[in-house]
């Protein structure tokens, strides 16, 4: 929090007299030497004051609590709870749970999705049950409900795969690789699918819903 307060103050050009002036605006203060004194580490933060400092920031609540890292350097997320930077910023996110999962298998000759290593199964089915309790309560069921649709799922999916891919180094294994390019393209397919149902069932919806109507007037 300390960091990135200086580190967004230092790059939005704003003094502590300018930041103490924008949260008395928005009905939040924290005079210049309480600001000073975050940055320091000697002042905590709570929910208030951290919202506030994201609107005048403007940027997210979750921008000043995780590293600028995306990646596989760890964070802290409490003092018996390490993930990798990525992991902590798709849970902050709304995307997953905080629990890395990571088994890199080797390819499935059938369908070309990743198959299991057997000795990565029961590790496989506690993320699952994590991620399910987690999606249940994480966002609001408006918003779940469209998150969860197939076609959003699969494009979340293929988000994160083309990240991996963009965010791989020259030194990468690359049979690793391979695997990630395979599915990646495995998941378009599948989306491509999915966008056609989608169509289709909007456009019969179109065609039912297009009846015309008597209007005021008419004969």
């Amino acid at each position: 929090m300390a960091a990135n307060l200086v580190r967004l103050r230092q790059e939005r050009g704003l003094s502590t007299t300018r930041l103490a002036s924008r949260l008395e605006e928005l009905g939040n203060p924290i005079p210049a030497t309480g600001i000073t004194r975050i940055e320091k580490g000697q002042r905590r933060v709570d929910a208030d004051d951290l919202v506030a400092l994201a609107d005048a920031f403007n940027v997210s609540p979750t921008t000043l609590l995780l590293p600028p890292t995306y990646g596989d350097d760890l964070v802290q997320l409490t003092r018996e709870h390490e993930v990798t930077s990525r992991t902590a910023w798709r849970w902050a996110e709304g995307h997953q749970t905080a629990m890395d999962w990571d088994a890199h298998p080797t390819a499935n000759s059938v369908d070309g999705d990743p198959a299991i290593p057997t000795e990565a199964y029961e590790r496989e089915q506690e993320f699952a049950a994590q991620q399910t309790a987690y999606r249940a309560l994480a966002r609001p069921p408006a918003h779940r409900r469209v998150t969860e649709h197939q076609a959003v799922y699969l494009a979340s999916q293929l988000m994160e795969l083309l990240g991996d891919l963009v965010a791989s180094t020259p030194s990468a294994d690359q049979a690793d690789l391979a695997v990630l390019a395979q599915t990646a393209r495995h998941r378009y397919d599948q989306l491509g699918i999915e966008l056609k149902m989608l169509r289709e069932r909007l456009t019969r919806t179109d065609i039912g819903s297009s009846a015309p109507k008597d209007r005021p007037g008419g004969n």
